[in-house]
């Protein structure tokens, strides 16, 4: 695969992490009532935590698109996340602990990690040449 689409993929990837993590960052309460969360002060603490995170692993997404040779074990990194964090949501969604709309955002996380994990293979001996010289 060629940088272009390493570039669009996660670069892709970074702006879903920034629009996913920022709103509850920076408005915690409206933003995780809208969600259906309930709030309490340990809870946004926890959320905000969170989505520094979320954040954080956006920027090494963009990190990965700017240069997929070099940052490529951030990829490892987030397929590993974003699996946790869609086990972890769909467990308290099935468990009834909390309402659709969290679900229904983190579900693109999968695909995330489907894309990322394609990415990784088929640039596997690519990488090994790389590494070759």
């Amino acid at each position: 695969m060629s940088n272009a689409y390493a570039r669009t993929l996660f670069g892709i990837a970074a702006c879903f992490n920034i629009l996913a993590g920022l709103p509850l960052l920076v408005a915690t309460q409206p933003v995780a009532q809208l969600m259906g969360l309930q709030m309490t002060p340990t809870a946004g603490l926890f959320i905000q935590i969170t989505m520094i995170v979320v954040l954080m692993f956006g920027w090494a997404y963009w990190m990965v698109g700017r240069n997929p040779v070099r940052y490529r074990p951030y990829i490892v990194l987030g397929i590993a996340l974003k699996i946790l964090v869609v086990a972890v949501i769909a467990s308290h969604w099935v468990a009834g602990t909390i309402p659709w709309p969290l679900p229904a955002l983190v579900a693109c996380d999968i695909v995330f990690a489907m894309l990322f994990w394609r990415y990784l293979n088929s640039t596997r001996s690519a990488q090994a040449l790389t590494q070759l010289h």
